[in-house]
């Protein structure tokens, strides 16, 4: 193959695209959220992290599963275009935005699927916010690299390292050459570092950098959440950009730290020549994530 946690929902979801979903959507509205990318491949777009899908006559596979709401009109619509069970549900990472529909899509999947971290994740996070209640975690696990066999299609699974999370996957479309990275691409939006989640802006800068390399200009990728200008799929120039803007982010960091300068003194409304991730009524986002790079350079993870 060429191959406090509220704050961040919040955050993400005012920055991302399509992320306000009435509940209880008409088919045809229903419809406008799913988006073909490529044979049988494509995205839907309800309220949190973006979900993929995968539709044949072989095989139905969805790549997260946002919240329950939002989880149940993707279910609504995936019956629409199949008449089949659910083969596969992917959880690219563990957060709730990503995995809170699992308890509504569980019952109409065969199986469940992430990185052998996830779980762990999962109810760490879920145990710091108090909602370990109702979790439904992944049972099939894997640990660097796995494939299935989706019949017309090939599916891999790899973790690079830690990156966004401790468990973050690329899932890969072998023969429709689409990849969903899940968050480990926030599309010109401040990505959020989980710390206590297992996050490392340094290996996340390497990670972006490998990926980019294992793919080629013909992979189409999904990324979990974008800046409304730019979207939610694209070529794997993107990785380089968010590679970019995370090294401004740390240089701009380190410096501060090496001069002397109080976190409070660091925090700015964007860095040099990465406008796109300006968010002007959102300053709090990128002075949040300049706060998080700081007590990960200075505290580590704690």
């Amino acid at each position: 193959m060429g191959m406090n946690r509220r704050d961040f929902v919040k955050s993400t979801a005012l920055a991302s695209v399509g992320l306000l979903l009435p509940v209880g959507q008409s088919s045809l509205a229903r419809n406008r959220l799913f988006t073909p990318v490529r044979r049988g491949t494509g995205t839907f777009e309800g309220q949190g992290g973006t979900i993929g899908w995968f539709i044949s006559d072989d095989a139905v596979v969805l790549i997260d599963s946002q919240f329950p709401d939002s989880a149940k009109e993707c279910l609504d619509g995936v019956k629409e275009r199949t008449g089949r069970r659910i083969d596969l549900l992917c959880n690219s990472h563990h957060h709730g935005d990503h995995t809170a529909g699992n308890p509504t899509l569980a019952p109409h999947v065969d199986l469940i699927m992430a990185h052998r971290n996830v779980p762990d994740l999962q109810l760490a996070a879920a145990e710091r916010r108090g909602n370990t209640d109702g979790q439904v975690y992944a049972t099939e696990l894997y640990d660097s690299r796995a494939s299935r066999d989706l019949g017309s299609e090939t599916l891999h699974f790899r973790y690079y390292g830690p990156a966004h999370t401790g468990g973050d996957s690329v899932i890969y479309f072998e023969h429709a050459d689409v990849a969903h990275l899940g968050d480990l691409l926030f599309n010109r939006v401040p990505p959020y570092i989980d710390l206590p989640g297992g996050s490392d802006t340094a290996s996340w800068i390497s990670v972006l950098e490998r990926i980019h390399d294992d793919f080629t200009d013909d992979t189409i990728f999904i990324y979990g959440h974008g800046n409304p200008s730019y979207g939610i799929t694209g070529t794997r120039d993107d990785l380089l950009e968010a590679r970019d803007f995370l090294t401004a982010l740390r240089e701009h960091v380190e410096s501060g730290i090496a001069a002397g300068s109080s976190v409070d003194e660091l925090l700015v409304n964007g860095l040099d020549g990465f406008d796109a991730y300006i968010m002007p009524d959102r300053p709090d986002v990128l002075h949040g994530r300049i706060r998080l790079v700081y007590q990960e350079l200075t505290e580590g993870s704690r």
